[in-house]
C-alpha cells in the first residue's frame, strides 16, 4: 500500500488489479484509514494474512463476544471516497474504516476509460470480493454506501449473504424516479439505446445544482476534486443507465435481507431544470417518496431516517443536518452491533452465612 494522494497523511490505498475490458486495464482502489494513536484499542485488528475463512464466524471472537464491525464507505455515481472527516470520525470511536473506489470513478479512472462505464452491476463484485478479502474475511464490514453505490451494496448483500454485517445506505439509488411501474416501461427502451449507443451518452450533460449546494467554489462549504466528481456528473452512459435500471427491477425481485439496514435520506426533493436556495436544504437528485418506498421493502431489520434540510448526500448537507446524520449512524451502530449484556454475579455480603435467606438481584453490565 502507499499513502493516499488525495485523503493524505494516515491513509493508505491498495491498487486492485481488475483484469481488462475493451478500454484497456481495470483497476480499482482501496483506501485505509491508518489506526492513530489516539484511537480506542482495536477489539478485533486486521489479521496478518486476509486468507478466507468462515464469514459466520467473524462477528464473534473466540469467546463468541461481538466487536465494532469494521466500516467500508463505498461513493455514489460520478463519485469518489474523500469524506476524511467522516472517516475520522468512524475510526475514533473504534471502526477499522476502509473506502472503495469502483472501476472508471475516483482514483480508479484510467487514461482512455468512459468514466463510470458499466454494463452490469454484479461486474462490481469482483473489487468488492477483492477489498473484503483485504479487509478479512472474517471481519465483515458495515458497507456505507452512497446513491448508485447503496443499490449496489444492497445487490451484493443479496447474492453474497453473510459476507456484511449490515447497511447503511445513504440516499441510495433503490428506485427510479417516478417509482416501479415507470421504471418497467422504461426498461425495454434503456436496454436498446445501450446496446445502439453503449458507451456513449444517453443524456446531456447534467446540471450543476447539487456542486452549486455543496462546493465552496460555488458558495457551499465542503471542497472535493471536480475533475473526479464534475458539477454536472460525468457524461452518463447509456449501458450504464441500463444496468442501474436492470440492477433495481432485480433488487425489487429479491428476498428480504436478514441484516440490519439503516437508511437516511432527506425529508423532501427540490429538482428543477432552475436552481433554487431551497435545493440547499433538500435532495436535488432523487425522488425521496420513490426512495423510501423501495427501503422499506429491503427487510424486516430496516431503519429509515427522513432528515430535515439534508442534501443527497446527507453528509455534505448543512452544518446542523451533518451533526445529526453522524449521530443517527453512530446511534445505529452502536444498537445494531453493540456486545450483548454479560452476566456479572453480585458479591454476597460477608454478613450472609451459608443457609441465610437472601433476595440478590443479578446485573447486566454492558460491554463497551
Amino acid at each position: 500500500m502507499s499513502t493516499d494522494r488525495i485523503l493524505g497523511a494516515g491513509y493508505s490505498t491498495h491498487r486492485i488489479e481488475l483484469g481488462a475490458d475493451d478500454e484497456g486495464p481495470l483497476v480499482a482502489t482501496l483506501i485505509h484509514r491508518d489506526p492513530a494513536p489516539s484511537d480506542p484499542p482495536p477489539s478485533d485488528p486486521p489479521p496478518s494474512d486476509p486468507t478466507p475463512s468462515d464469514p459466520a464466524a467473524a462477528a464473534t471472537d473466540g469467546g463468541g463476544v461481538p466487536h465494532r464491525p469494521p466500516v467500508l464507505l463505498m461513493h455514489g455515481w460520478s463519485d469518489y471516497v474523500f469524506d476524511r472527516d467522516l472517516m475520522e470520525h468512524l475510526g475514533r470511536r473504534g471502526h477499522d474504516v476502509w473506502g472503495l473506489d469502483l472501476r472508471k470513478h475516483g482514483r480508479s479512472i484510467l487514461p482512455g476509460q468512459t468514466p463510470t462505464e458499466i454494463d452490469h452491476l454484479s461486474r462490481y463484485d469482483a473489487e468488492i470480493g477483492a477489498a473484503l478479502r483485504i479487509i478479512g474475511r472474517d471481519r465483515p464490514p458495515v458497507m456505507l454506501a452512497h446513491s448508485t453505490g447503496g443499490l449496489t451494496a444492497a445487490l451484493w448483500a443479496q447474492r453474497h449473504p453473510r459476507t456484511v454485517r449490515g447497511l447503511a445506505l445513504n440516499s441510495p439509488w433503490l428506485e427510479m424516479h417516478l417509482g416501479p411501474v415507470t421504471r418497467a416501461l422504461a426498461d425495454a427502451p434503456v436496454r436498446m439505446l445501450a446496446e445502439r449507443l453503449g458507451q456513449r451518452p444517453i443524456f446531456p450533460m447534467g446540471s450543476d445544482h447539487y456542486a452549486r449546494a455543496t462546493h465552496r467554489d460555488f458558495g457551499g462549504s465542503y471542497d472535493y476534486d471536480l475533475a473526479l466528481k464534475p458539477p454536472g456528473g460525468h457524461p452518463f452512459p447509456a449501458v450504464t443507465l441500463g444496468a442501474i435500471i436492470d440492477g433495481q427491477r432485480r433488487l425489487a425481485a429479491a428476498g428480504p435481507l436478514d441484516i440490519p439496514v439503516l437508511v437516511l435520506h432527506s425529508a423532501r426533493s427540490r429538482i428543477s431544470p432552475r436552481f433554487t436556495e431551497e435545493m440547499r436544504r433538500a435532495d436535488s437528485v432523487l425522488n425521496v417518496r420513490t426512495l423510501a418506498a423501495a427501503a422499506a421493502r429491503l427487510g424486516p431489520e430496516v431503519r429509515i431516517e427522513a432528515l430535515d434540510g439534508a442534501r443527497h448526500d446527507v453528509f455534505l448537507s448543512d452544518a446542523d443536518v451533518r451533526a445529526r446524520a453522524v449521530d443517527l449512524l453512530d446511534d445505529w451502530l452502536e444498537q445494531s452491533f453493540m456486545p450483548p449484556p454479560t452476566m456479572k454475579q453480585p458479591d454476597v455480603p460477608e454478613t450472609l452465612g451459608p443457609g441465610a435467606p437472601a433476595s440478590l438481584d443479578v446485573a447486566g453490565e454492558e460491554t463497551p
